[in-house]
């Protein structure tokens, strides 16, 4: 039986972890919090979900809260112009759902279920010298966690790296006691203000196992909605959340006016510099692990594609570890896996991208998304498995040609 460490017990870690240890693998995760200090923190995301990384969950017996957690079965987008004014307004149907599950019950879950299935929970913060130590005791070391001292030990990846700052400041958080007969509580809400930056409304699970509805506020860096890194509670976070809807979205102030926390932890103020580092770390001893997910691909989360993406390579790694038999994990072996994954994640940092610094086109496309389902359903598909967007979304002179042809398409069905 082979023995895996991994440190790390989020999204990516646990997920690998599960996968491992029903494949018989020998497992140990690293967790620097227990189960319970994790229910009890404070949040730290807001990570949607889409279906392909929802499945992969499912397939794993992860899905604990499908009967009584809420989806996202619509989705609707605002863009108003520099004067307030609303330019662009559109909705749609969800073919398949999205859901949210706050990760603070997620992840203290399942741990608790790694334990179950027979694997090894060591809660324990592992610095490099103990990287170092416990390195030799396992066939393989993972590192999947993006933040703090072990992040550094992989080298950035600067040709893919183009961001030296945070493009957007963040606030979120999960509310409660919304008059809800004014809205459709199933529905993604994107609001786009130019110059400004953009707010996202949708439906939510939060850790008490409630449902609430989720708000985040994705600002310009020193622009006017730039109002919550200075935040230091859960009551000046809800203020400042209520005055932000009632200057960019009076009309639907009234709905949020009586919105209260979920609970006292319920928010989340903070920034990313998205960045790729390399897969393989280099120990002082000269022993080698991998970094998977944040620790190597630190993803904005304007498009949502983090928590995505770290189910779709925690899953590609498994296979990869099961295919590999008997064999060494070598430096050679961890690149090979990573620029396998590349060639998927390429897309879904592109597509980060175009939300981050829109190109002109997009613009076009928003426009067509409003009037022609096909480009709509093509732009849905594409959140979920952004390989497919290209060459189209990313290219303005495909973007043209694609439209063109969608749109004579359209016009011949009506006519």
């Amino acid at each position: 039986m082979r023995r895996i460490g991994i440190i790390g017990a989020g999204q990516a870690g646990l997920c690998l972890g599960i996968s491992l240890i029903d494949a018989g693998y020998d497992v140990t995760i690293f967790s620097d919090r227990t189960p319970e200090a994790i229910l009890n923190s404070r949040l730290r995301a807001t990570p949607i979900l889409f279906p392909d990384a929802l499945e992969i969950e499912r397939n794993l017996g992860l899905n604990f809260w499908d009967e009584e957690s809420p989806v996202c079965e619509g989705f609707h987008h605002q863009v108003l112009d520099t004067e307030g004014n609303l330019v662009l307004d559109y909705s749609s149907k969800l073919e398949a759902h999205w859901r949210g599950v706050d990760q603070r019950l997620k992840f203290s879950c399942w741990m608790e279920e790694f334990v179950r299935r027979g694997g090894e929970l060591i809660v324990r913060e592992i610095n490099l010298d103990d990287l170092d130590k416990l390195a030799p005791n396992y066939d393989l070391v993972v590192v999947a966690v993006g933040k703090g001292s072990l992040a550094t030990l992989f080298e950035r990846d600067a040709q893919r790296s183009p961001h030296n700052k945070p493009k957007r400041h963040l606030g979120g958080g999960f509310f409660t006691k919304l008059k809800s007969d004014r809205i459709f509580f199933h529905t993604f809400q994107m609001t786009t203000l130019p110059n400004v930056g953009e707010i996202f409304q949708l439906p939510f699970y939060d850790k008490n196992e409630n449902p609430c509805y989720a708000s985040v506020f994705v600002a310009y860096p020193g622009e006017v909605m730039d109002r919550f890194s200075h935040v230091q509670n859960g009551r000046e976070f809800l203020e400042t959340a209520k005055k932000a809807i009632q200057e960019f979205m009076p009309w639907e102030y009234e709905i949020f006016e009586d919105m209260e926390l979920s609970e006292e932890n319920a928010w989340l103020c903070g920034a990313i510099t998205p960045i790729v580092r390399r897969p393989v770390g280099h120990l002082p001893s000269g022993g080698i692990v991998m970094g998977i997910a944040d620790a190597v691909i630190l993803n904005d989360p304007i498009a949502a594609q983090g928590a995505n993406n770290a189910n779709k390579m925690a899953h590609l790694v498994a296979q990869k570890i099961i295919e590999r038999g008997e064999r060494k994990f070598d430096s050679e072996w961890m690149q090979a896996v990573f620029d396998e994954f590349w060639e998927y994640v390429q897309y879904s940092i592109g597509l980060t991208d175009c939300f981050l610094s829109p190109p002109e086109h997009l613009q076009d496309i928003g426009m067509a998304m409003a009037k022609n389902p096909d480009v709509l359903r093509d732009y849905f598909n594409g959140i979920n498995n952004p390989p497919s967007l290209s060459p189209w979304f990313f290219d303005s002179f495909k973007a043209k040609k694609y439209l063109a042809e969608k749109n004579a398409k359209n016009l011949a069905i009506v006519t």
